[in-house]
């Protein structure tokens, strides 16, 4: 029996089905797909780029990912302007407590934002504030019964820290149902009520006031009826029981380095800038001591973490671009060995690492750090590692590091950060741009009638002064051409002067030279990114333009071969019926 060979069947667009080569011998559906294969060889050349471009793609993101957690392990080290300095990892704080009685922590809790100055605080707690509380006297009646039988019917108004509210009593209340109505309102006055079960036949209410201190007292009083006094809360219409005050809702008192000071609550945070208190209980005669220090261990942990983000990148970078030393040939994964971006970052990033904290040595008298490498943040040069991904990256000498941050916080800080300083107590500075750098600013505040009408100014870089720029002003504010920001707090009657100094440190350029990289239009990344993408989309297009053309070319060259095909069936019709009639005429001879 013979097989069929399925692959010999063509079906063509309007559904005739074709044996390849029935008649020719010629195999041309196979004949046919290799002359495509041969003419498609662009189009598989395109794809191979596509291919390797999205490759790049991948690389260049993952790129982009690593260049953004280094930005972001900048984002406290580079010298951002806040109010209360949160965003000034070198301004952190830290609280040490001790006691000469009760454990410390068991009866003040502090904590300290960056806004604290440092400094040694003595408290002593001789009173915590509490919340007013009274009860009524205990009635011999379950809380679910009704109640009205003892206290009557009749409205009552409770006072509290948040207002007043008038409570309705009415026939057949429980001490629940005038628990729930008074709780009901506790938004508006400030007080909250409790029912206690004391036997199975016997119960009290509680009042308490929802915030503590002698503001937040209760009051009450009997407007119809004597439901207070009758359940024992009132001796008269607006008397409280004493004999049912179970707290009288105290201020807190403590003594700071000697000083009285009252509170009506155990939380508070405007007693010293920066530091916020709890009191937990009170002590009289104990000696609190709060220690507030610089944390430095934040600011080593972010320096720590902007060294393994910067080496993330430069890896990574080293990863993508090798070349094999011996052979000279690209590694399998340089997929961006070449690539001008790259170079270009690679450089950028090592340029500034390796510079120097600008307008840092110009400051007389200061015995400052202006290279990494000063506190102990070196680069691995060429072949000091096994491993070739390791070349250029930093390495840190943690005891160095810790002996800078130690003996020299202040010059650390400014090593990385970008610095400014007044000698006028009036004016700030608020923020600055990528474009701001080291310079000496003399300004001169034309200011009047309680305004500023202009500020100008002189400009010193690098030694060359720049006179009668004119900053923008906005109210207090005022904004030099190079985006220096700064605020004026005097009052605006007379004429005014201010020089103000900026130094520029190696984390605010390293900054901004990562927001550039990063930038959503401009960005060099951003740009090779679209580049490849723009390249992708063209050479897509160009593979389905080519597609298109060869289908249209496989069906003519089908059609072709078939009608071969067809025409040799014909012939070999014509001829099997001569050889027909030949073999007739010999057998009628």
């Amino acid at each position: 029996m013979s097989s069929l060979n399925l692959n010999n069947i063509y079906v063509g667009d309007n559904g005739r089905v074709q044996l390849s080569g029935g008649s020719s011998n010629i195999d041309f559906v196979d004949t046919v797909d290799k002359m495509i294969a041969a003419r498609r060889i662009p189009a598989d050349n395109l794809e191979k780029r596509i291919e390797a471009n999205d490759e790049k793609l991948t690389a260049l993101k993952d790129l982009q990912t690593l260049i953004g957690t280094l930005k972001d392990s900048m984002a406290n080290l580079y010298g951002a302007t806040s109010f209360d300095n949160s965003k000034n990892i070198f301004e952190s704080k830290q609280i040490f407590a001790s006691s000469d009685g009760t454990d410390a922590g068991s009866l003040i809790g502090v904590s300290a934002t960056n806004a604290a100055e440092t400094g040694s605080y003595t408290f002593e707690i001789d009173q915590i504030a509490s919340k007013h509380k009274v009860s009524s006297t205990t009635q011999a009646v379950a809380a679910s019964a009704d109640v009205t039988g003892i206290s009557g019917t009749g409205t009552f108004t409770v006072t509290g820290g948040a207002g007043s509210s008038t409570i309705t009593v009415n026939a057949g209340d429980t001490l629940q149902d005038i628990r729930d109505k008074i709780n009901n309102v506790k938004d508006s006055t400030g007080v909250q009520a409790s029912v206690v079960k004391v036997s199975d036949t016997q119960s009290t209410i509680i009042f308490t006031s929802t915030e503590e201190g002698v503001v937040n007292r209760m009051s009450f009083s009997d407007d119809t009826g004597a439901v207070l006094q009758n359940l024992g809360v009132l001796t008269d219409p607006t008397t409280i029981n004493a004999a049912n005050v179970i707290d009288d809702g105290n201020d807190a008192q403590i003594q700071l380095d000697g000083i009285a000071v009252t509170r009506s609550s155990n939380e508070f945070s405007d007693l010293i800038d920066g530091l916020s208190v709890s009191l937990y209980d009170a002590e009289p005669g104990t000696k609190v001591t709060i220690e507030v220090e610089q944390d430095l261990n934040q600011a080593k942990s972010a320096i720590l973490d902007f060294v393994d983000a910067y080496n993330a990148v430069q890896s990574f970078i080293n990863e993508k671009t090798y070349i094999d030393p011996a052979t000279f040939e690209a590694g399998e994964d340089s997929v961006l060995l070449g690539n001008s971006a790259v170079k270009n970052i690679e450089l950028a990033l090592q340029t500034i690492a390796g510079t120097f904290a600008d307008g840092v040595t110009d400051r007389v008298g200061k015995d400052d750090y202006t290279v990494l490498a000063e506190i102990g943040i070196t680069f691995l040069g060429y072949g000091a590692s096994e491993d070739p991904n390791l070349e250029k990256t930093l390495e840190i000498d943690e005891t160095a590091l810790n002996e800078a941050l130690l003996n020299n916080p202040s010059e650390v800080m400014e090593l990385f950060q970008f610095r400014s300083t007044s000698d006028n107590s009036d004016v700030t500075m608020t923020g600055f741009s990528s474009k701001t750098g080291a310079a000496t600013y003399d300004f001169t505040i034309d200011a009047a009638a309680g305004a500023i009408n202009s500020v100008t100014y002189d400009v010193t870089k690098n030694g060359v002064t720049t006179a009668g720029l004119v900053a923008t002003v906005t109210g207090s504010s005022f904004v030099t051409e190079d985006g220096l920001r700064l605020f004026y707090s005097g009052d605006k009657n007379a004429a005014d002067a201010a020089t103000i100094t900026t130094t520029n440190g190696i984390g605010s350029q390293l900054y901004f030279e990562l927001d550039s990289m990063l930038d959503e239009e401009s960005g060099v990344l951003t740009q090779a990114i679209a580049d490849l993408e723009t390249q992708n989309t063209s050479y897509e297009e160009k593979v389905d333009r080519i597609d298109e053309r060869l289908a249209r070319q496989r069906e003519v060259l089908m059609d072709q071969f078939i009608a071969m095909e067809s025409a040799l069936a014909r012939m070999k019709n014509i001829q099997s019926s001569l050889d027909e009639l030949m073999a007739a005429g010999k057998e009628n001879n």
